[in-house]
């Protein structure tokens, strides 16, 4: 198991990980949040994270996750539906 793998797995076992839940925010409101969540994580040294952004229409994941996807903290995103698991 790589290092990865063994972050994905520890957050769907339950582990104790920070979570961001952006439900009913416009993307713009949801983006503000985003980033002093993913610095919060690297500065707590914090591997892996979530963020729930909920199904809806889809315009709030694509931001966020478009927003992710090039963060140069950000090692990784894995998709879980309505949430990402952020790995750094």
């Amino acid at each position: 198991m790589d290092n990865k793998q063994a972050k994905i797995f520890a957050a769907e076992i339950g582990a104790d990980i920070p979570v961001l839940d952006l439900h009913g925010l416009y993307p713009s409101e949801a983006l503000e949040q985003v980033e002093p969540f993913v610095f919060a994580m690297h500065k707590d040294k914090q591997d892996t994270g979530r963020i729930i952004y909920g199904g809806g229409t889809g315009v709030l994941r694509k931001e966020v996750l478009n927003y992710l996807q090039k963060h140069p903290l950000i090692e990784d995103v894995v998709e879980e539906g309505g949430s990402c698991l952020v790995l750094l």
